[in-house]
């Protein structure tokens, strides 16, 4: 917590004793000092929360990122993108990955099959039909399974928006950015030599 120009003041005159200030006439000396130190204390406090990924701007972020080899994608907001620098992942690791999915997504959770197992399309939680789904043992491969991906309404009940048919359709279908950060996200993340697959469920 920073320190007011009376607090600091007072912790001056503290390191002296109290009748020098007066007898040597540097009462405005300590006054000045005392201002000069809450000012740069204020400085340097918000220097540190922009050190922090959590609480940093744009700017201090990007750095962060710039320094994990982390772009931010485009049209990712702030919170997302904050998320993902965090992220110090392990190339070969499926929880890792499912992280940075689910950083990205606008709504849902996102389910990672991995393929080295047949048995595992077989779970209800994940099946979803013979003609996307084959049973085949594929090594080195993954499958990433998003709920449907619909932006939040902002205008329906705004009367200049609720009869724009182009709005209305851009409210009823998934966002392709959503996809292609994801996509390229995951490309930069996986390990070499493994295959991928991204699935959006059936919208309910």
């Amino acid at each position: 917590m920073a320190l007011s120009q009376d607090q600091w003041e007072a912790k001056l005159q503290r390191l002296v004793q109290s009748w020098f200030p007066q007898r040597t006439g540097t009462e405005a000396v300590v006054k000045s000092i005392a201002k000069t130190l809450a000012e740069q204390q204020i400085v340097v406090q918000n220097h540190i929360s922009e050190t922090f990924i959590d609480t940093g701007s744009d700017e201090y972020v990007a750095l962060h990122g710039s320094e994990r080899s982390v772009e931010r994608l485009a049209g990712e907001n702030l919170s997302s993108y904050r998320e993902r620098v965090k992220l110090i992942t392990n190339k070969s690791n499926l929880p890792a990955i499912r992280d940075i999915v689910q950083a990205l997504l606008l709504r849902g959770s996102p389910t990672i099959i991995e393929h080295h197992d047949a048995s595992n399309f077989l779970n209800r939680n994940s099946f979803l039909n013979r003609n996307i789904i084959d049973y085949q043992v594929l090594y080195n491969a993954f499958t990433i399974l998003i709920d449907f991906q619909i932006p939040e309404a902002t205008s329906f009940y705004n009367r200049e928006a609720f009869l724009n048919r182009e709005f209305l359709n851009g409210s009823s279908i998934s966002s392709d950015t959503v996809f292609a950060n994801i996509i390229e996200a995951v490309n930069k993340n996986k390990a070499y030599g493994t295959v991928y697959r991204l699935i959006e469920r059936a919208n309910p």
